[in-house]
């Protein structure tokens, strides 16, 4: 079995796809590719598609790699990620630390979701 380059195993589409526990329609497989060659914005694409068929875990895989790369809508799933427990134990703390990192890379719903969280404490 022949490697990418980066030590990973090649494999054929027609290998992989029976054992992915989400529906893949045709327009979603070019994202997949995308992904796996390393793009954020397709790895946060992935990320989603398995969040919203609640394979929680396998989108947190994806945001994580996205969020390395500096993806700040992936740092926003992150956060909502940690804060309700999604695929993670839920931790409050980490959170809000990646919605800190989305809203500072000028994410709107992150930022809109720090507001939230500092008119709250000031509130209090």
């Amino acid at each position: 079995m022949d490697d990418d380059g980066r030590g990973r195993a090649m494999l054929l589409w027609s290998e992989i796809e029976p054992h992915i526990c989400v529906p893949i329609k045709p327009e979603d497989k070019p994202f997949i590719f995308l992904a796996d060659a390393g793009n954020a914005e397709a790895q946060d694409d992935i990320g989603q598609l398995f969040l919203m068929s609640e394979k929680y875990q396998a989108a947190m895989y994806w945001f994580e790699l996205a969020a390395q790369q500096n993806n700040p809508d992936a740092m926003q799933w992150l956060g909502h990620c940690y804060i309700t427990g999604k695929g993670v134990p839920k931790d409050d703390n980490l959170g809000v630390m990646w919605l800190a990192r989305a809203a500072a890379l000028g994410h709107v719903i992150a930022q809109g979701q720090m507001n939230g969280l500092i008119g709250r404490e000031k509130n209090k």
